[in-house]
């Protein structure tokens, strides 16, 4: 696809926040503090700003939604679930459509342990894959046009500590079980694969989870790298 003046939609969670571009209510991370604090001035420096810049495409819509899963959990915000209708009928904006749609979830899940696939009396929505599958769906019916990204978390740092480690059992559950979950989802419902966990260079972040600017940067090349765009 040449993705020039095409529309792009996020959907994500803290790490894809950013001030004055997501859904009034939607709880968020990079607020005028946290920016501050990871040198982000504005969607130029966020990891989808910068690939919607060197693509030359435009932003349409960024539903993110600092602290949401994929999968229900019932002690998190109602509402904040990406496979709920709600979210996902809010990627257009009225009559324009989203040309790609790039999806940056499963941070939370996995920190939360989630089951991958629901076992026993579990609904769909409760498991990882059962959640995701659903959100795609909802995307397929709402924006049967758009090219779908399915991006897997990237391994990240904690800024000025090389000794510490990324937690790849975070929630209990390695976080290639989650990987191996999007890229098997992606396939089923024919959307891209995008391997961002294979990143050689670590992303930046203040707290070894939420990218800062440098972070945001890498971020954006390992995506790109992933998906085969020299941009």
């Amino acid at each position: 696809m040449d993705y020039r003046g095409k529309y792009f939609s996020v959907v994500g969670d803290s790490i894809s926040t950013l001030l004055g571009t997501i859904p009034d209510g939607y709880a968020l991370y990079y607020d005028e503090n946290n920016k501050k604090l990871a040198g982000i001035e504005g969607e130029e420096d966020t990891w989808w700003g910068q690939i919607i810049s060197r693509l030359g495409g435009r932003l349409l819509k960024n539903n993110s939604w600092s602290g949401s899963t994929v999968s229900y959990h019932a002690e998190f915000t109602p509402g904040s679930f990406a496979h709920l209708d709600s979210r996902m009928s809010r990627l257009g904006d009225g009559d324009i459509k989203p040309d790609v749609i790039m999806i940056y979830m499963g941070v939370n899940d996995w920190a939360s342990g989630t089951l991958i696939e629901a076992e026993g009396d579990m609904e769909e929505r409760q498991s990882f894959c059962g959640s995701y599958r659903i959100m795609l769906d909802l995307i397929k019916e709402h924006y049967p046009d758009a090219e779908v990204w399915c991006i897997s978390p990237a391994v990240s740092t904690l800024r000025g500590d090389p000794a510490w480690e990324f937690p790849y059992c975070l929630g209990g559950r390695h976080l290639d079980e989650y990987v191996a979950a999007i890229k098997k989802v992606a396939a089923e419902k024919g959307c891209v694969f995008v391997d961002a966990n294979k990143n050689t260079t670590p992303v930046d972040a203040l707290d070894g989870i939420h990218p800062d600017k440098n972070g945001m940067k890498t971020l954006a090349d390992e995506i790109l790298k992933a998906r085969g765009i020299n941009a």
